[in-house]
């Protein structure tokens, strides 16, 4: 009798153990005492009309900057970072009443002298500023400094992926074939406050510390 062979047999084969991999994740962190600060002091006006709106705003902020000047702060350092201007109006009833204008202004102030910080806020208010909107410490080192943080993150990367292995008895290529950078590197930042003269004290400041830090993904072959 004939036999048919069988077509659909599956064929025997090697099989290829080229997916058994160990995914790390490491973190390195560096703390470190900033020397640049970055405030931005926001002039808010209203009026019922955008030309009066505008022109009590400028006038407010021309005042600011020639404070700053006049406390040493540089031109260079004295930056404007938004002007924005939008209609708002009070609701009565469900309908609009006291229609009028809001012009924002702000400007950037960086500064490396940490003990003009109040000074800075507190004539700048007096001259008219009524948002400090946010205050950021950084560093003029932070690529030094990342580096570090990254250098920590592989070393913690590597760590990890030698404690599975060492677990589990694998045997591990102590290169790692695929290494993706994860960063971000957040500063530290105080939150925006609104103020006026009326309820205005000496603004205490403290920088701290920031933290720069690296997240790396590590793959291993094993």
């Amino acid at each position: 009798m004939y036999t048919y062979p069988n077509y659909y047999q599956t064929p025997v084969r090697a099989e290829v153990f080229s997916n058994r991999i160990i995914k790390v994740y490491g973190t390195g962190k560096v703390a470190v005492e900033p020397n640049i600060v970055s405030i931005q002091l926001g002039v808010i006006t209203e009026n019922q009309s955008l030309l009066l709106a505008q022109q009590e705003n400028a006038r407010l902020m021309n005042q600011v900057i020639q404070a700053l000047l006049e406390l040493g702060v540089s031109q260079k350092d004295i930056q404007t970072s938004s002007y924005n201007i939008r209609p708002i109006s009070d609701f009565k009833d469900g309908e609009p009443v006291n229609q009028r204008y809001q012009v924002v202004n702000t400007v950037q102030v960086t500064i490396t002298d940490f003990d003009q910080i109040g000074t800075i806020i507190d004539r700048a208010v007096q001259e008219g500023v009524n948002r400090v909107f946010a205050i950021q410490f950084s560093t003029n080192q932070q690529e030094t400094i990342y580096n570090q943080a990254l250098q920590n993150a592989l070393e913690d990367g590597a760590r990890k992926a030698r404690t599975i292995a060492q677990k589990f008895h694998l045997p591990l290529d102590p290169t790692p074939f695929e290494i993706i950078e994860q960063t971000v590197q957040p500063l530290v930042a105080h939150k925006a406050f609104s103020t006026s003269v009326e309820n205005f004290t000496t603004t205490p400041i403290q920088s701290g510390q920031i933290e720069i830090e690296a997240t790396v993904e590590l793959v291993y072959k094993y």
